[in-house]
């Protein structure tokens, strides 16, 4: 019996082994199948992802660029799949990546930002200086050189500049206080035919004056009034009349504004445009709310400057509910430093120019008091809703922004 007893713990103890060994078999070739497949799923959500940046990079360089090549092939035949689709302003790009048997998709959707998102953007700042009364709510930059006096305040992110910081007296007495995210050394170009847009537009299902060297416009809600000599009345006609795109262009003329907007306009022209009273919305909205409910908003592009005009109805504040662009020239006050104490520009939106202008003069006592000598101090407020929609045809940076990615 001890014999046979022996006999039977062998073979027992050999079949555990033997069913031990195949389990381990097993469980390693399941191992190496799970490793072969996280293989291929990765290697094709990389072969996706590549499409992603070959068509953020095309698109980039020309924003009405498609995938004329695809299928592509990329590490393999024919396994890369790049779609581009619109929505409005928003842009789909839809990426299949495909190793071996395992096939992955990214959609990712992406919007040009404009220069409209800026509360404030400037080429170049010239000998203009920030001062402790002057504030910016909202995305800031400049290329230039930042001078500043009495501690201006930027609240806004991102807020950038590629060149120095310059203070009127040392730093302790003049640094700006900055809310947000503060990054210098950043160059962003403005471009040099962002008109080109507006006046197409304009001939296209807006509305073009031309003939006149002056047009005056004054918006009254629905309606809007126009003429050609500041003496002479003005025509009224429903807006949607004029232009049922949204946008109206002078072309050789200087253009002469006011009044309440209601709904979505584009405004501009060649030369300059005066500002002659307050120009506001209808529904003005909260400026820090984004997704504020008001539907009014008003681009204005020069090609040369966007003028306050020097007159009795500027001279106790002025308000600007507006995204500005100036192409050549600057956003300025008229006659600044010989206009009197103008009180401020209230301005709800954004300003873009290539050169900054001047607004006023101030003046410094010894204890570093600051006086304004003539014209305005500045009150900007970023309009929060243009982080999400853009007037008609307002210049862009050329640059695309990620809204969603989904793989």
């Amino acid at each position: 019996m001890g014999g046979k007893a022996a006999l039977l713990l062998v073979l027992g103890f050999s079949s555990i082994m033997l069913m031990v060994a195949l389990n381990m078999n097993s469980v390693s070739s399941m191992a190496i199948e799970n490793s072969a497949g996280h293989f291929e799923e990765s290697a094709a959500k990389e072969i996706a992802r590549s499409g992603i940046n070959i068509a953020a990079t095309n698109l980039s360089r020309n924003s009405s660029w498609t995938p004329s090549g695809s299928p592509y092939s990329y590490m393999g035949t024919n396994n890369l799949k790049i779609s581009v689709s619109d929505v409005g302003s928003v842009k789909i790009v839809t990426s299949i990546g495909t190793y071996q048997d395992t096939s992955k998709l990214i959609e990712v959707k992406m919007q040009m930002k404009s220069f409209s998102e800026y509360a404030y953007f400037s080429n170049i700042e010239g000998s203009i200086w920030w001062t402790g009364d002057d504030s910016v709510w909202g995305p800031f930059h400049t290329n230039d050189d930042m001078q500043v006096q009495g501690h201006p305040y930027f609240a806004g992110s991102p807020t950038s500049h590629a060149g120095t910081m310059n203070y009127y007296t040392n730093k302790s007495s003049d640094e700006p206080t900055i809310i947000g995210t503060y990054t210098p050394g950043i160059t962003i170009d403005i471009p040099t035919d962002g008109i080109t847009a507006l006046a197409t537009s304009a001939s296209g299902g807006g509305y073009v004056f031309s003939g006149n060297s002056d047009v005056y416009l004054e918006f009254a809600g629905d309606s809007i009034k126009y003429k050609f000599n500041s003496s002479d009345p003005y025509t009224t006609v429903l807006g949607s009349d004029l232009a049922a795109n949204g946008v109206i262009y002078a072309e050789n003329a200087d253009l002469h504004i006011e009044g309440t907007v209601k709904d979505k306009w584009s405004i501009g022209g060649n030369q300059s445009v005066y500002l002659d009273d307050d120009i506001v919305y209808s529904d003005v909205p909260d400026p820090m709310d984004e997704d504020d409910s008001s539907n009014d908003l008003l681009g204005i592009m020069a090609k040369d400057d966007v003028i306050i005009t020097n007159n009795t109805a500027n001279q106790s504040d002025i308000n600007i509910h507006a995204a500005i662009y100036c192409e050549d020239g600057g956003f300025k006050a008229e006659d600044y430093s010989s206009r009197p104490t103008s009180g401020h520009i209230n301005l709800i939106g954004g300003i873009t120019h290539e050169q900054r202008g001047a607004v006023g003069t101030f003046s410094v006592s010894r204890r570093g008091v600051k006086t304004l000598s003539s014209g305005f101090d500045k009150n900007y407020k970023y309009d929060s809703r243009l982080k999400r929609i853009v007037p008609p045809y307002f210049p862009s940076t050329n640059t695309f922004e990620i809204l969603s990615w989904l793989e």
